[in-house]
Order: structure tokens, then sequence, then C-alpha cells
């Protein structure tokens, strides 16, 4: 059963309390022209194939389309329609793709939050976003609560996967008291996917085109073409130079574009199951995972959380064919296999980004793994699709050359393109229909970024003479971590919250395991004390555990240029 708790009144007569059997494949307002069509596209192709395994629990194509729709019908009686920003709050789970499928069929935005946040995060997306609605596991509910009294346009919260007697405490209730809040349980979603299953009847060949399924679905509700060109699939925030994080709009032509072009080099096919560790709220795992596995009617295991030994496991036991990880992964892989060997023969290809792969680790999980594994490059601002390593003809230290479409080019501090050539190094920019359309709300930061068509990638690097990219380095002050980007300015902001620090310098050092980690250099005020452990716990309560410092060093000063910059190469 579907139960709706609400601490005012409901938004709309439709508000009220639904039941599963209230749940209805007809009058859901779905938009054509979307990535919605894809998803259907392959349902209808593969009706009964298994398309996501999570544990013990599994969905065919049949049943996540479902289950979509079943969510789809909660948002559009709720109010969200075509244009509305939602978030997405999740853990690696299942009912990510219901959610996700749920508000992208509508022609909504979809807002995706990393579940590492905290609250103070999560409401400056939302705020900067403009989000009416947020979707998100019922267990995140506290890492968020504190900070949505400060959102000004929410307006409804979706709990998914909770339990019948699931409620609000009392401080809850205080906390969500802007918001409407409807409990999508367990029970409620899994009644209502089996009761649109059998009254959409996919595998009886009821449709014989996605076509005629919309117009299903719609039912008397009036059709609605999304402008893929203009409209936004996805807003993506990205660690931001300034302080705080920016929206990254993507069009759902950039999205079409990019999982439509990653199979031309990829070769992923229907016979695959895709590892799903990455987080699908991070565009590797939505687009190249999620999406990459629907588009070809491929299979996808989700595993919460990074584990060597249970990534080793569940390769062998759900017989993974493929392995989209980031370094720092495939090195704890590695050190794993160092220790305990093992055949897994349902393997044959691994994918890294996110980071550079040192060519020694590469060649050696390569052979440990006994697959390619085919490194490429890219950032949100391009959709994640830039380039990849062909698998007949890979360069170890290079991340491949550019898809077809796109345009990648060394740049000298003039605005000439290089020639190729290692000595001609160069900030690599790009243009082409992977490029987003700016960062919402933000023109100032988009001029900064797309300058004549080009987006400035902020990496150093050059192309050979076969069109093969190589990146040395970084022109911005970017720290990877584990594959998770984090930009300094954002940790020295709060850390200058603090009344004892006059001063702050945050940079990267290398790290063995996770590339880099995030060291702080603190110029405390005169008479003033602070301690390591202070400044940590301190970050701790407003930054997601991966943007903590991991050193603290205090300074009596901080070098500087003659234009007052920090100089934090003196730093390392």
């Amino acid at each position: 059963m579907l139960n709706t708790v609400m601490q005012k009144p409901p938004l709309t007569a439709t508000a009220s309390t639904p039941t599963a059997s209230g749940a209805s494949s007809r009058n859901i307002a779905v938009a054509d022209n979307g990535i919605f069509d894809i998803f259907v596209q392959s349902a209808l192709k593969v009706p009964t194939k298994v398309m996501i395994r999570d544990g013990a629990a599994r969905l065919t194509y049949e049943e996540a389309l479902a289950r979509s729709l079943a969510v789809a019908d909660v948002l559009c009686k709720s109010g969200i329609k075509k244009g509305d920003r939602v978030g997405l709050y999740f853990p690696n789970h299942l009912d990510f793709l219901p959610a996700f499928f749920a508000v992208t069929s509508l022609g909504a935005t979809v807002v995706p939050i990393n579940p590492l946040l905290k609250a103070e995060e999560i409401a400056h997306i939302l705020n900067d976003s403009g989000a009416v609605g947020l979707i998100l596991n019922h267990q995140f509910l506290p890492a968020c609560q504190d900070g949505l009294s400060e959102v000004s346009h929410l307006e409804r919260l979706l709990l998914l996967s909770s339990s019948d007697d699931f409620v609000l405490s009392a401080e809850q209730q205080a906390k969500v008291s802007r918001q409407s809040v409807i409990n999508l349980t367990e029970n409620f979603l899994a009644s209502a996917t089996e009761k649109l299953k059998s009254e959409l009847n996919l595998a009886g060949g009821a449709f014989k085109d996605s076509t005629a399924f919309l117009n299903h679905v719609r039912g008397e509700k009036a059709r609605q073409i999304i402008d893929s060109d203009r409209e936004l699939g996805l807003i993506v925030y990205t660690s931001g130079t300034t302080g705080k994080p920016k929206g990254a709009m993507l069009t759902f032509s950039n999205l079409k574009f990019a999982i439509k072009t990653y199979p031309e080099r990829l070769q992923i096919s229907e016979k695959d199951s895709l590892l799903a560790v990455l987080p699908l709220c991070h565009l590797y795992g939505l687009l190249v995972v999620l999406l990459g596995t629907i588009v070809q009617t491929a299979s996808m295991v989700v595993l919460k959380e990074f584990d060597p030994i249970k990534v080793l496991d569940l390769i062998e036991c759900e017989s993974i064919t493929a392995t989209p990880m980031v370094p720092t992964m495939y090195q704890f892989v590695s050190l794993e296999l160092e220790k305990n060997p093992r055949t897994l023969p349902s393997l044959r290809l691994g994918m890294c980004g996110g980071a550079a792969i040192p060519p020694e680790l590469h060649k050696k999980v390569e052979k440990q793994l006994g697959v390619p594994i085919l490194e490429g490059w890219s950032l949100t601002e391009a959709s994640v699709i830039s380039t990849l390593n062909p698998i007949d003809k890979p360069k170890y230290g290079s991340v491949g050359p550019t898809f077809p479409g796109i345009d990648i080019g060394a740049f000298n501090e003039s605005g000439e393109r290089l020639p190729a050539g290692e000595s001609n190094v160069g900030e690599l920019c790009m243009s082409g229909p992977n490029v987003m359309a700016g960062y919402y709300n933000n023109k100032v930061a988009t001029d900064e970024s797309i300058i004549n068509g080009w987006l400035h990638t902020g990496d150093l690097g050059y192309l050979d003479e076969d069109g093969y990219v190589f990146v040395v380095g970084r022109s911005k002050e970017m720290i990877i971590r584990g594959g998770m980007n984090i930009y300094p300015r954002e940790i020295e902001a709060v850390i200058l919250r603090m009344p004892e620090v006059k001063e702050v310098a945050v940079l990267g050092v290398p790290c063995q395991f996770m590339g880099e980690r995030v060291k702080a250099c603190v110029v405390l005020r005169e008479g003033k004390e602070l301690s390591e452990e202070a400044v940590k716990e301190f970050c701790g309560k407003v930054l997601a555990e991966y943007k903590v410092p991991r050193i603290v060093q205090f300074l009596d000063a901080i070098p500087k240029n003659s234009t007052g910059k920090a100089l934090k190469r003196l730093l390392t």
C-alpha cells in the first residue's frame, strides 16, 4: 500500500493516499523524443529478459518498465510535469532505475545527488536547481532532512522502498514541514509493478512499436514532444572552483548522442552483463552502465559499495562480462588478486575512466584478469563521452582517439591550436554534440568554460600523429581521489568559517591507493589554537567524507606570488 504522510494540505486533490490497486498504465503524461523512448524500445524487444539484479531482487525489462510507470503515475498525480527539476538522492539500488525513468518519462529534468553529500551540500543543489521534488531512498532522509527547510522551491518528497509501517518521527515532521511526503512502500511498488506488467502484456506482444505503447500510456493526456536540443535531461553538479558546485546542463540531445555513440567502440552487446559498482548518480555509472545496458538490451548487476573481494565474487557468481571501474578500484582488485589469484572465465572486458591509470598498473591488471581494459577520458561537462581506446588497437598511457562527431585539440595560451606531437602540450579543448549547454544559472562560469564553441577542460595534453589523446596534467587545481573530483576552493571556503583560521590553502598530494588525498595548509589568527582533528571534524559536518582533508598542516604563512596567489606547488 502507498501511504501518504502529510504535514500540510495535499498539493492537489489527487495527492490523497493512492493504493497499488489504483495504479494504472493510462493517463500518464509521458513525453516523446526523450530517452524514455529508448527504454520502451528495448523492453518491447526483450520483455522477459532480466535487466537488473540487486542481491536477491531481479527485474526483467517489462517489470522495470512497469515499475518506472508506477512511480511516474504518482509523480504525475502529484503535479510533476515536463520541464520541472526533480532531485534523485539514491545509493546504488535497484530502484534508482524506476526513479530515474519516472522523471525522464515526463520530460522533467533529473538532478542526481551524490549519496555521500551532507545536508548543506544537498540543500545547495536543490536550491540552485530550483527542484520542486526529491525522490530518495527512505533510509537517506536523516542525511538530508536538516537542510530541507532551507530549500525554497521543494514541495514534495517521495520516499521509495520503505515498509508499510514506516512513519516520520516528530523531529522529522518538523524538519520536512514544508514538503508533502509520499511514501512509496516496497509492497506498493511490487504490487503496482505486477498489476501494470499484466495490464501492458509486453510479453504477449500487445504493442507493435514504441509509438503505440506511448499513445496507450498517455491515454487522454495531450501528446508532448521534447525539444531535445534545448530541453534538459540532466543537471549534474560538479565541484566548484568558486566554492559551491555548479550545475552542468545536459540536454536530451547530449544524452542521446552519448548512449548511441558509445557502442561504436565499446562493443557491448545483448550478451553482456555489466557490473554496476560505479555510483549511478555519476555520469560514468548513469550513462555507460545504466543507459548503456538498456540501449544494448544487456543486463547489469548492482553492487552498493566497492569491495575488491565482493567485486571478484560477484563477477564469478553472476557471470559478469564487463567491469566499468575507476583506477583506484582496479588497484585494489589487483592487490587482492596478488594475495588470492583466481580465474574469471565469464569476464571479457574492462573499462577505465575517471582518472588516469598508470601504464604499469594497466598492464598488470590486464594480465591478472586476463582481459583487455579500455581506458577513456572525459568529464561531466562533455556528457562523459570524449575518447576511448579501441579494443583492437589500444595505446598504453593514452586515453585513446576521439569518438566520431567530437573534435579535440590542444591549444596554447594564445588560443592557437597546436600540431600533433609530444612536445606540443596545451590545454585540451573539445567541441561537438557532447558538450553541455552551460552551467545552470551561471553565465559567468559558462562563458569561462565555453569559448567560441570550444569547451575548455582544464586538462593539459597533446595528440599524437594517429589522433590518440595523451593527458599529462591539469591546469586547474582539481583533486581526483578514487575517481571523485574535488575542488580545493570548496574546502577552503568551509575551513575559513572557523573563527580561529586566518588563511588556508588546500591541495592534492599523491596517494598510492587513491590517486590523491586532500591536504589543508592552515594559518591561524594570532593567539588562537586549533588541532588537526578539530579541522577534520568541522569539515566532516559540512562536506562529504571524501572531501575531508586527510592531512592538516599548520603554517606561519602561506607562500604567495607577487599577485598574492598561493604557491601551492611549494606546499606539497
